[in-house]
């Protein structure tokens, strides 16, 4: 087990510039369905998708006091859209299959009575989550076992979906890693996944048909909110940042995204002359 990282109020220059930013954030709730993107929760690295334990305790308790019904399963989402109903609702999903979701974030997740969704890499389950440019990149983190799996799902708040069976690099991606997936998962927690999200959030246009013909919805990593009419075979989402204080996690959940998509223009900026971002 990991130590906790720092909270994000410790993350220096990207926690003030999100601070400033979050001030052009809306105060109307944002229409449709919005996916939050977490991937570690504790796991005391300094990587931007490790969120620190009391950042993400307190997101929570800011989510677990919004109305009734704004925070839904990925399925109660979907119908939702498919309905035509742009009711503002959020979806928690946590990608990959860290060992760490359990450990720290699903003691928090049914205590508040939180519904959420974690995209398996099933090929990691029971060894190590590592793969080029992961999360994972430090030290050897532990993924997740089918236990730990089977009995999140069997609360009936966890939906397990699909993120490749070895996290394969979007080129790399093949009917057999999707099958993999769904295999294993179908064999161990008796259901076939329903959803899935692209490795690195890339979309794969070649492989769209396949996917419609196995999956509700496929998630990818850019950045917006899903609304009647948007492609379930391109959903978008937000990611869930290190550095992200409470204000600029708000600012996720109104408006128009406005100091999100901001803070990633400038981040591309950064590096397109070589500061690290």
């Amino acid at each position: 087990m990991g130590t906790t990282a720092a909270p994000a109020a410790a993350g220096g220059f990207r926690t003030t510039l999100k601070r400033g930013l979050a001030r052009a954030a809306g105060s109307v709730p944002g229409e449709g369905a919005t996916y939050l993107i977490y991937h570690r929760i504790g796991g005391g690295t300094a990587d931007e998708l490790d969120v620190a334990t009391a950042d993400f305790t307190a997101q929570l308790d800011l989510l677990a006091d919004l109305p009734p019904g704004r925070v839904v399963p990925i399925d109660e989402a979907t119908d939702r859209l498919a309905a035509g109903r742009r009711t503002p609702s959020t979806v928690l999903t946590f990608d990959d299959g860290f060992a760490d979701v359990y450990e720290r974030a699903w003691p928090l997740l049914k205590e508040r009575g939180l519904p959420f969704t974690v995209y398996l890499a099933s090929g990691h389950v029971g060894g190590e989550m590592r793969w080029e440019g992961s999360t994972a990149k430090g030290p050897a983190a532990p993924g997740l076992s089918w236990a730990q799996l089977r009995e999140m799902a069997d609360s009936g708040l966890c939906t397990v979906a699909n993120h490749t069976r070895s996290h394969a690099r979007p080129v790399l991606l093949t009917t057999a890693e999707l099958d993999g997936c769904n295999d294993d998962v179908e064999e161990h927690l008796g259901t076939r996944p329903r959803h899935f999200a692209y490795t690195w959030g890339v979309p794969v246009p070649h492989m769209a048909v396949a996917l419609r013909a196995r999956f509700r919805t496929a998630a990818t990593g850019e950045v917006g909110r899903n609304l009647p009419g948007s492609d379930p075979a391109r959903f978008c989402r937000v990611p869930v940042r290190r550095t992200d204080p409470i204000d600029f996690f708000r600012a996720k959940l109104y408006g128009r995204l406005v100091p999100e998509r901001a803070y990633a223009r400038i981040v591309a900026a950064a590096k397109a002359v070589g500061a690290r971002a």
